[in-house]
């Protein structure tokens, strides 16, 4: 068999790569999964995909085990057999080696379920929920426990069709809606699926935050995104008009249930008497029909379609009494407790009916409406309770940084235990230990999709040294730093102003046209300034320096005895001091990364400080460590910048240009990420323009940053003559 799949000469390179899996002491299981399924791969993807699975399956060994390479080389066969097209083979086999790389307690068991996985979802799809189990969690227990599940509800939520639209694909516009209407910037979470656990089907949010399904089933296309406008603009009604929770008290499940459709259905009135197009949004998602199943669940969406939709008639007396007491307690819908008083004595109602309620299965309808949980005070929960999945308190661990955030609001308030506010206001550490600030999606190049929440920003403390070395460099290139001054004054960075009646120009300016023809025709000498132009003519540029402080940093610049981090400290304190005497909004922050869960970020300096003393100590105690994720520190520098007041924006990312992580294999990934980062930052009208300095190595900044956008130096000197690029680049 393997002789017909590999001919000839491709047959010797066969024996030299299963004498090189023998070297590795791989044991003989290996070679035998390694000689069939190499031979399967080789009919139906060709020779040198079937002979590179050798090389795949020694990284795999390398980072997982012996076990895991013989279950890979056992895989093959059935992959290959189900896999027909070549990229996506690829595809599988790159994901294979990634969880080898990060979750290698759980590669051997993937590569068992590995043919039952693919009989359901494909390459795609197969990422996704190999994705899933990597970000749900560091311990590699509950890995384990979230691979070893493959029953068919756990993998629904993976499952695409070509017309189906996740959040990811609508959340900006989402977000563009909410502050529209209502001024709102929550954060949301993409739910992943937990272990043992089935995939969340209805949205949920409390306080800031608000967790949505990736995708929901059933609806595709524009009906989707209508769906997902929806979800949102309903949990924004919560936001405005449910002021306060309901405490659960003694209440029944079944009222807790009827005083949310209640209450659903009064923030859906009140905010619909505001923007009346939302209840035509809402009302489309109400099919809940006369008749049915004499359940407490088919009555309640019975009764929420009757409290929107007024061309909606029900034969149940039940359904119209709710509806009857609704409409008759229209001047109290202000007051929130009216939802608890009408759903409290409709629950009476029902349990005197012997309706059959459920209350574990029990889903809210229709399906663009939350489960509530958001809009209840249940106490103080016990500790197992705090860990349930339907919860959204698991995301107040990690908050996103907003832009109106200050140090005070870091201190831990006790008296004050929402998780907004546990999000948001974060305990002091020491100065050698960090906090998490943000968390940010980051981009996967094979599968085309954001990894949502993939990074974790953690702030931390510059250590400040000596800032003699700084003021050192000032004064040794004090002619540099009066060339970067005068070059960085005469650059007008600002909105252009419109200059009219000029005696020449790019357009001809229409009043003055008109105003010279009617004094031609009145016997005058007509006016000959018969142009108008465009002038930038004052200064309104922020700039965000964001310094590349990594391992690789602490290299030799080529041809110098120079190390990176030296010349890099050098250009942003020549930099800092040349835009701080023109009093130009500077801010300074740095950035190193020790995987996906800990990309450190220092302020050396940020806007609101001036540029003095304490701010050259901490340049000065910048040094190289760990790794470069730059995507991450982008987005966070995007966010840090976006608040600015100002016309331009503008972030200066000064780096030796080598991104790589410790839990990164591909190194096309980080590079993929990090140009993501850049188009992201540029939709948000951000400019990202970089000084690369020359480390000698590869350097992958054309890539990043496009081949108009980036600068390279070896040496200080050299910075006034290329800056003027930058300055172009702003001012066209």
């Amino acid at each position: 068999m393997v002789k017909r799949a590999f001919p000839q000469g491709a047959f010797d390179r066969w024996v030299d790569a299963l004498e090189r899996l023998g070297s590795a002491n791989l044991g003989s299981a290996a070679l035998t999964n390694f000689a069939t399924g190499s031979a399967a791969v080789a009919q139906v993807h060709g020779v040198d995909m079937a002979l590179g699975t050798a090389q795949t399956g020694l990284a795999i060994a390398k980072q997982a085990g012996a076990p895991a390479a013989t279950a890979f080389f056992g895989a093959l066969a059935g992959a290959a057999a189900t896999i027909k097209d070549h990229g996506p083979f690829r595809v599988w086999l790159r994901t294979i080696e990634e969880i080898a790389s990060l979750a290698p307690e759980s590669a051997a068991l993937v590569m068992q379920h590995s043919a039952a996985i693919l009989a359901r979802l494909n390459v795609l799809e197969f990422r996704s929920w190999i994705l899933n189990g990597i970000r749900i969690s560091a311990d590699p227990v509950q890995r384990l426990a979230y691979f070893n599940q493959t029953d068919l509800s756990a993998l629904t939520v993976f499952q695409r069709g070509t017309n189906d639209v996740t959040f990811a694909e609508a959340e900006k516009a989402l977000r563009a809606l909410l502050m529209a209407l209502w001024k709102l910037r929550p954060a949301f979470r993409v739910a992943s699926v937990r272990p043992g656990g089935k995939a969340l089907r209805r949205s949920s949010f409390d306080g800031n935050f608000i967790r949505v399904p990736e995708i929901y089933a059933g609806f595709q296309g524009q009906e989707a995104l209508s769906h997902y406008a929806a979800v949102t603009t309903h949990i924004g009604a919560h936001a405005i008009y449910t002021r306060e929770k309901f405490p659960v008290a003694a209440l029944k499940p079944i009222q807790v249930a009827l005083i949310g459709v209640i209450e659903d259905a009064r923030v859906e009135a009140l905010a619909a008497r505001e923007y009346p197009g939302l209840r035509r949004l809402w009302r489309r998602f109400h099919r809940a029909q006369p008749g049915g199943g004499f359940t407490a669940e088919v009555l309640m969406a019975r009764l929420a379609r009757s409290l929107i939709d007024p061309a909606y008639a029900d034969d149940d007396p039940w359904v119209n009494k709710g509806r009857m007491m609704f409409f008759e307690h229209a001047s109290q819908w202000e007051d929130q407790s009216i939802s608890r008083k009408i759903g409290g004595l409709l629950g009476n109602d029902i349990g005197q009916m012997r309706v059959q309620f459920n209350a574990k299965t029990f889903i809210v309808e229709p399906s663009y409406r939350d489960d509530n949980t958001g809009i209840w005070d249940f106490g103080d929960p016990a500790p197992e309770e705090a860990q349930t999945a339907e919860t959204i308190l698991e995301s107040v661990r990690i908050t996103e940084k907003d832009e109106e955030d200050n140090p005070d609001k870091r201190e831990r308030n006790d008296r004050d235990n929402t998780p907004a506010n546990m999000a948001a206001k974060l305990t002091m550490v020491a100065d050698d230990a960090g906090f998490p600030i943000a968390r940010h999606a980051e981009w996967d190049h094979i599968s085309g999709m954001l990894r949502h929440e993939w990074t974790t920003i953690v702030e931390h403390q510059p250590q400040p040294a000596s800032p003699a070395s700084v003021d050192a460099i000032l004064e040794e290139y004090a002619d540099v730093e009066q060339r970067i001054a005068r070059l960085v004054k005469s650059a007008k960075v600002s909105r252009p102003v419109r200059m009219r009646r000029q005696p020449q120009g790019d357009r001809l300016d229409l009043d003055a046209c008109i105003r010279a023809a009617i004094d031609r025709r009145a016997g005058l000498t007509p006016d000959p300034r018969l142009f108008e132009t465009s002038e930038m003519r004052s200064r309104d540029l922020s700039v965000l320096a964001l310094l590349d402080i990594s391992e690789s940093t602490r290299d030799r610049v080529r041809d110098t005895t120079t190390t990176v981090i030296a010349l890099e400290r050098a250009a942003a304190a020549l930099l800092a001091q040349a835009m701080a005497e023109l009093g130009d909004p500077l801010a300074m922050h740095a950035f190193c990364s020790n995987g996906r869960e800990e990309v450190r970020y220092y302020r050396v300096k940020d806007f609101a400080e001036p540029y003095a003393s304490v701010t050259r100590a901490r340049l000065a105690g910048l040094r190289g460590m760990l790794s470069t994720r730059l995507g991450a520190a982008l987005r966070q520098a995007g966010a840090e910048i976006q608040g600015q007041a100002t016309h331009r924006k503008l972030v200066l990312v000064i780096t030796d240009g080598e991104p790589s992580d410790v839990d990164v294999a591909d190194k096309k990934y980080l590079v993929e990420d990090a140009r993501k980062a850049v188009h992201e930052l540029s939709h948000k009208g951000i400019d990202v323009f970089c000084v690369g300095l020359d480390s000698g190595g590869e350097s992958y900044l054309p890539r990043i940053f496009g081949l108009r956008n980036y600068l390279m130096i070896n040496r200080i000197e050299a910075l006034p003559e290329k800056l003027p690029m930058l300055y172009f680049r702003l001012t066209v």
